[in-house]
């Protein structure tokens, strides 16, 4: 990336001060979801969506990863995983990673240095393939649209779609990955492809997403633990639940949430929000300015 090529955040979009969720929603509006993504995705997934909600978008999207034996096999590493023995912090770190994603752009130097140390991991666990890392990306992509979905409600606009569209693009090059489909339709159709050719179950991905679930577990108090698991496993693709070996659960908690949600989206137009909430603080484990080196999966030299 040369410096003519770089652009960094704007950063009034980060001050610290309350807005009304109309005044959010005029922001994304006036911005452009090409040239601002990065700025809408701000405003429309670390200032408006709960940080629970963001969370479960994503062990939802992880959990349809795991389909493809050789992801969950390289994550499950016969039982000695991170995602199996540290689970809460190997998705601390992991939204973690997103957020600088986020507060550095995808056309900074500084990102650049994230995308090269998440890179780094992918090398030490043994070698992320191309297309597994597209089909993460389209997860990053789609999967907090269906989880929305899931809750019964259109929680974000065409705009915030396409806008979150572009920036995982602009991560995805910033990763330098190569052959990432260029439009929604391309990439929804390479997702089919990539699923029919090599989903299938797998002990690796059903103990992979038994140490998802313990993970957000221990993120949440206690008395929402039984709910918050029952949910995200209810959330799932019904196809995705039967390769991950889980039953729908008997508990039904879907209804009381889809009314919760429907609640939060009245009420959002005039909730204040917070303008430099991030995901970097709802889940650094490391303080507002972690060190991207501690973050992840460390190295032990045999």
């Amino acid at each position: 990336m040369s410096l003519t090529e770089a652009r960094y955040p704007l950063t009034r979009y980060w001050e610290s001060r309350r807005v009304s969720g109309a005044e959010v929603h005029r922001m994304i509006d006036a911005l452009d979801p090409v040239e601002d993504d990065v700025e809408i995705t701000h405003l429309s997934m670390e200032v408006l969506t709960p940080p629970l909600f963001a969370y479960m978008g994503y062990a939802s999207g992880f959990a349809r990863t795991l389909g493809n034996p050789a992801t969950a096999d390289r994550t499950w590493r016969n039982g000695t995983g991170d995602q199996i023995l540290k689970s809460a912090q190997r998705d601390l770190d992991t939204l973690t990673f997103f957020g600088e994603f986020i507060r550095r752009g995808h056309r900074s130097p500084e990102a650049q240095a994230v995308f090269n140390r998440v890179q780094q991991i992918h090398g030490q666990i043994g070698r992320v393939s191309n297309e597994g890392q597209i089909h993460v990306l389209g997860m990053l992509i789609f999967d907090q649209e269906r989880f929305a979905r899931y809750l019964g409600h259109r929680w974000f606009s065409d705009r915030e779609n396409e806008a979150r569209f572009n920036f995982w693009l602009g991560v995805g090059n910033g990763m330098r990955l190569r052959d990432m489909p260029q439009t929604r339709e391309d990439f929804l159709a390479w997702i089919d492809d990539y699923e029919e050719r090599l989903f299938e179950p797998s002990v690796a991905a059903t103990e992979t997403f038994e140490g998802q679930l313990n993970g957000i577990s221990a993120y949440v108090p206690a008395p929402m633990r039984r709910m918050v698991r029952d949910m995200l496993i209810d959330s799932l693709d019904p196809r995705v639940r039967e390769l991950l070996g889980f039953d729908k659960p008997s508990l039904v908690v879907t209804p009381i949430v889809k009314v919760g949600t429907k609640t939060l989206m009245a009420a959002r137009p005039v909730t204040r929000y917070r303008l430099d909430r991030t995901w970097v603080g709802n889940f650094s484990r490391f303080g507002e300015d972690p060190s991207i080196a501690k973050m992840g999966y460390q190295h032990k030299p045999h």
